[in-house]
């Protein structure tokens, strides 16, 4: 599902550093997903689900108001795929809570990040 006009598959990004998000939402356009975000914490990505459903999120860990883990919870609820881009996360703790989700860590690593959200996006309910 995307956010309305069915053109691009949509991407919520939640990422507190302000180059850090700018890099990835460049690098998200370039792979051909539409950027919903970015969101420098948790809240404002859960107010933007009152707008949007995105088909897949990016999530870094420690946000402005918290640990993404509240918004992360809610999108893993609606089958929305996750990949989380942190330097504050263990692989192992992630696949524990939430099976589908992935992993690439900071610094970024392009491969990887693309390779993560084919696999999140194939790996959920609505695809």
């Amino acid at each position: 599902m995307t956010d309305g006009d069915g053109s691009k598959p949509t991407v919520l990004l939640c990422e507190d550093e302000y180059i850090v998000a700018l890099d990835l939402q460049l690098l998200l356009e370039e792979f051909g997903y539409e950027v919903i975000g970015p969101f420098d914490s948790f809240s404002k990505g859960l107010s933007a689900l009152d707008e949007v459903r995105p088909d897949m999120a990016v999530l870094d860990v420690r946000l402005r108001d918290g640990e993404v883990f509240p918004l992360a919870d809610k999108l893993d609820e609606m089958g929305i795929g996750l990949v989380f881009h942190s330097g504050h996360v263990q692989d192992s703790d992630i696949a524990a809570k939430y099976h589908n989700a992935m992993c690439c860590h900071k610094p970024i690593d392009t491969k990887r990040l693309r390779y993560a959200l084919q696999k999140v996006c194939s790996a959920s309910p609505a695809h």
